[in-house]
């Protein structure tokens, strides 16, 4: 696979809304700036350990989890329920489209939910160039998003 333009004319073009950059750097910043409003979580985080996160939401929403509701797994369960493999196999996540600025198959948002699952889809070079140019956009924020996990 080549790209005959730069790789950030590239990923600005084949998303409607503009760069994802963009959009992680608006949110972060105001997860800094605003904690109590703002969460902000990493997938690669959400994956590591999914009780802690279900928690530290619960917490930011200001209904945390009391010891006997985590003893009766709540956590383990409502981590159960929002996990990648039950909603993508919920009907309403397999059947019908997205019509916003282009059409998409609900069923294109879910790939296979795999932190590095991007070998499969990227070159190393390709990786690279996307991890320089991610690294460029984000700057000194202290926001850091890893493409290159080897």
């Amino acid at each position: 696979m080549s790209i005959d333009v730069p790789l950030e004319e590239f990923c600005q073009g084949i998303h409607p809304y503009g760069p994802l950059w963009d959009h992680c750097l608006g949110y972060w910043d105001a997860s800094l700036k605003n904690p109590q409003k703002v969460l902000f979580l990493k997938y690669e985080d959400l994956k590591k350990d999914i009780n802690s996160s279900v928690k530290k939401i619960a917490d930011f929403l200001g209904y945390p989890f009391s010891a006997e509701e985590e003893e009766a797994g709540f956590v383990e369960e409502i981590a159960m329920l929002c996990s990648f493999e039950n909603l993508k196999n919920l009907d309403c996540n397999k059947e019908g489209e997205i019509h916003a600025a282009y059409r998409a198959k609900h069923s294109s948002f879910f790939r296979k939910a795999e932190v590095g699952d991007w070998v499969n889809v990227l070159t190393p070079s390709m990786a690279n160039r996307l991890e320089n140019l991610f690294q460029e956009k984000l700057g000194e924020s202290g926001l850091t998003l890893e493409i290159n996990s080897n």
